[in-house]
């Protein structure tokens, strides 16, 4: 079997999507299915990463955070004839627009609605629903995201829900960078609440800044990150007066040991754009409690099942997130249960697993 997988960045670029796609098609190759993968990178050429081959094209401009390319759609047109199967990573507005000049059989993987550009939807909304309707299978990644979807909805019905995952093999321990020392000496005779993510808004580091104020005092807060937002929130720790309890790290190199390090996770997203959440999956493997918000339709609480793998509070709240942290690191008893059930809730999300629920819709549209 053959599979061409539309994407956006090249490795070694990884953001959620692309750490899911790349350990996807790393595992399908390694179970004999052939499955490549078309994307934006800095040049033109065709290379390997890992175990799976890509297709890098060189992107010429972005519209609306949409990467275009010429030699995508030159590539694309004379590679697709063979491959028995076109798989999207959606939204990605120029990889479904070429899905149209296919007679391939096309799954759509619905990563996210296309939620902050509103008026370039407006334009586009044709064109994405044709696709839609041209597809076989459209892949969504929780219950949540696909009963909330407007975009969705009148597809549920060839609709499936198989969440991401990814190989525990990547959360081993790369080098240890200088910051690491510093990660230390923070939690020496302390508990650490670790949060992780781009310093944009929807991600709500302000409110875990401002939940500083209200946890206990053997607690710190550290936040792996870099982004728009930084110089903002570093000016909000200065403002509460919290430059010993809360800390910017900004990027480092490797991410497992610190989430292994910490005591418990926060995911504090205020909006949709937090479609899923797969750093909570790399937190699971650590048996870490997780503490997430309840953000209408987000796939976060479908990862982290409340009072069972940790907690869900609402969005937008720093004395909820306060409360959350300070329950869980004061109860032994909690603390274990979440930690336990945590770990038992990575098998779900395990590479394996969802690669072979993918290998049966790949299965069942040929």
């Amino acid at each position: 079997m053959k599979v061409l997988h539309l994407g956006k960045f090249c490795p070694p670029t990884e953001g959620g999507i692309e750490v899911f796609t790349y350990d996807l098609l790393g595992y399908l190759n390694k179970i004999g299915v052939k499955a490549d993968l078309l994307c934006f990178g800095r040049k033109d050429e065709f290379s390997m990463y890992k175990n799976f081959s890509f297709f890098s094209s060189k992107t010429h401009i972005k519209l609306n955070s949409a990467p275009l390319s010429l030699s995508y759609i030159k590539r694309f047109l004379k590679i697709q004839s063979d491959y028995e199967i076109i798989h999207i990573h959606s939204p990605n507005p120029l990889a479904e627009l070429l899905t149209i000049f296919t007679n391939k059989p096309v799954i759509v993987h619905w990563h996210s609605d296309i939620v902050k550009q509103k008026l370039s939807y407006l334009f586009y909304k044709p064109l994405q629903q044709k696709v839609l309707k041209k597809a076989r299978k459209i892949i969504c990644t929780s219950p949540q995201y696909l009963q909330t979807s407007i975009q969705l909805k009148n597809f549920k019905e060839k609709s499936v829900v198989v969440p991401l995952g990814l190989d525990f093999k990547r959360l081993s321990f790369g080098k240890r960078d200088n910051k690491f020392s510093k990660f230390l000496k923070i939690r020496k005779n302390k508990k650490v609440v670790l949060s992780i993510g781009r310093l944009v808004e929807y991600k709500g580091f302000e409110y875990l800044i401002e939940a500083g104020k209200y946890i206990n005092d053997n607690v710190n807060i550290v936040i792996i990150g870099e982004g728009p937002s930084y110089d903002i929130l570093s000016k909000k720790i200065k403002k509460l007066k919290l430059e010993n309890k809360v800390f910017l790290f900004g990027k480092v190199k490797s991410i497992a040991e610190y989430i292994k390090s910490c005591d418990v996770f926060v995911l504090p997203s205020i909006s949709r754009n937090e479609a899923f959440g797969l750093v909570l999956v790399e937190a699971l493997y650590f048996g870490k409690p997780l503490i997430t918000t309840n953000v209408y339709g987000s796939g976060m609480s479908y990862v982290n099942q409340n009072k069972k793998t940790g907690l869900i509070v609402p969005p937008r709240n720093s004395q909820a997130l306060a409360k959350a942290i300070n329950e869980i690191l004061s109860n032994e008893e909690i603390y274990k249960y979440f930690s336990r059930n945590a770990i038992e809730r990575f098998k779900e999300f395990n590479i394996d697993t969802i690669g072979n629920k993918i290998l049966k819709l790949y299965e069942n549209v040929i």
